[in-house]
């Protein structure tokens, strides 16, 4: 064949271009090794080869035979570590492309791409755990919570990044953790709380088959905090506390103090979440023989997650409580958190706010309205149930009652209950009701309060939930106050 010079330039230049691809062209699979080492388990290889070169590079994951779908690079099912064998054999098919594309374009030679592949991955984390599979069946306030014991062993562990499931089994690191937090200040009794929350993850983590082996707490982590005993406040003493205030935010935090009093030791969740018990609702007529004809009722749950309710009755200081703290709770929060309270012309409740939804919001708000109470009262709001229970203890009464009082008898109990006992517990309730008022002075001590917040600028007389009878008179009346 004849060939031009011209011809002789492009044979030379299509070789050049042959030469340039068949070298750069690489290709990396996924493979599983046909070595099985005593446990049974085969590596996945990155199998990387080209023309004149080829190189098996072990990713130190390892996976049962039996169960590893090479054609799909999946675990299966089967398989109790499957999901997070097959996060890290995700992970491996990412690694694997970013190789290719960095050696193709001709960013890495050879040596860089194996020093990139040998690098390994991060196994599925305790991290990753804890956020995608652990919180399924937990509410959103539990899983933040959970979220948060890793974020604290994270710190105090110094680990900027993940923390692997394996650095928790080894003793040593727990040790550590709580050196390390001792002496940041940490308290004891939340040292405590984090290491057991830990220990639920862990375990649930060994029963999904993230771990081989169970988690085991040193005994010399976890220590016996003795508890505080119970103190019963005093009319006096809160009356000195009423004494001390200086500014309206102290003044809510008596408030909210006496309610929980008045309530049947109710806790901050509780001023949150009671309901005005609606008159003509079917389930509550049910139980109607335990109410007063003509009085108004409130419920809250005895705990988060119990279906058991104390039931209040609506006495007038607990109406001017509720006046007290609406009105007051409008005039500091209405014009930047107006979403949390609870409609202005509802005479019954102050706030509205979905706690799980708004769980930091609850939190911001309850730290620093129990800072308030301490200034001025040095009891935090947990006293309320603690002195209502004591007075409670000293009170004749049947068992009946008393689960009735504490909230401790479902709505299907009540309902099973004779006519006649409901009718004298309701009579043992007022009792006992009247009691407490007596013994504290509430009315009294809602009359001081009141007069307080007169002296320091804010006459509730000049705004009352009365006068909130349209919106117009309602900013007329918030408008008075700075």
């Amino acid at each position: 064949m004849y060939i031009t010079g011209i011809n002789i330039v492009n044979y030379i230049n299509n070789c050049k271009l042959y030469c340039i691809t068949y070298c750069i062209n690489m290709n990396i699979y996924l493979k599983k090794s046909s070595y099985i080492t005593k446990q049974d388990k085969s590596a996945i290889l990155f199998d990387c080869f080209s023309a004149n070169y080829r190189k098996k590079i072990n990713t130190n994951v390892y996976v049962s035979p039996e169960h590893y779908d090479a054609e799909a690079n999946q675990i299966s099912r089967i398989d109790p570590k499957h999901v997070g064998l097959n996060i890290a054999l995700k992970k491996l098919e990412q690694k694997r492309d970013v190789a290719l594309f960095n050696y193709t374009e001709e960013k890495w030679s050879k040596d860089e791409l194996e020093n990139f592949l040998k690098s390994g991955i991060e196994l599925y984390s305790l991290d990753e755990y804890v956020t995608n599979e652990f919180g399924d069946t937990k509410s959103k306030i539990t899983h933040r919570d959970y979220i948060n014991v890793v974020k604290v062993f994270k710190k105090y562990l110094n680990k900027p990044n993940r923390i692997q499931f394996e650095e928790l089994l080894d003793e040593q690191s727990i040790l550590t953790f709580k050196m390390n937090a001792i002496k940041n200040g940490l308290k004891q009794s939340s040292i405590n709380s984090y290491v057991k929350k830990m220990k639920v993850i862990m375990n649930s983590a060994y029963k999904d088959g993230h771990v081989s082996e169970r988690f085991n707490i040193p005994e010399s982590v976890i220590e016996e905090i003795p508890s505080n005993p119970r103190e019963i406040i005093t009319y006096k003493e809160i009356e000195g506390g009423i004494a001390k205030i200086t500014n309206i935010h102290q003044a809510q935090s008596i408030a909210l103090f006496l309610m929980m009093l008045s309530c049947k030791g109710m806790y901050p969740a509780d001023i949150m979440n009671y309901k005005k018990i609606e008159k003509n609702n079917a389930d509550e007529i049910l139980i109607s023989e335990l109410f007063e004809k003509g009085s108004e009722y409130i419920k809250f749950k005895k705990s988060k997650k119990s279906m058991k309710y104390k039931y209040v009755r609506i006495n007038h200081a607990i109406k001017k409580l509720v006046r007290i703290l609406k009105t007051t709770f409008y005039i500091t929060h209405y014009r930047k958190y107006s979403d949390i309270l609870a409609p202005y012309n509802d005479p019954f409740h102050v706030f509205a706010v979905d706690i799980a939804a708004n769980n930091n919001i609850y939190k911001n708000l309850w730290n620093f309205y129990q800072k308030m109470t301490k200034s001025v009262l040095n009891y935090s709001f947990t006293s309320a149930r603690d002195s209502f229970n004591i007075i409670l203890e000293d009170q004749e009464m049947t068992n009946q009652t008393r689960n009735i009082l504490t909230g401790d008898i479902t709505r299907m109990e009540l309902t099973k209950m004779d006519i006649s006992k409901l009718s004298d517990t309701r009579d043992k309730m007022r009792n006992i009701e009247d009691h407490i008022n007596r013994e504290f002075r509430i009315t009294e001590l809602v009359e001081i309060l009141t007069n307080k917040l007169k002296l320091i600028g804010n006459n509730l007389d000049d705004i009352t939930l009365e006068n909130w009878k349209t919106p117009k008179s309602f900013i007329a009346s918030i408008n008075k106050f700075k």
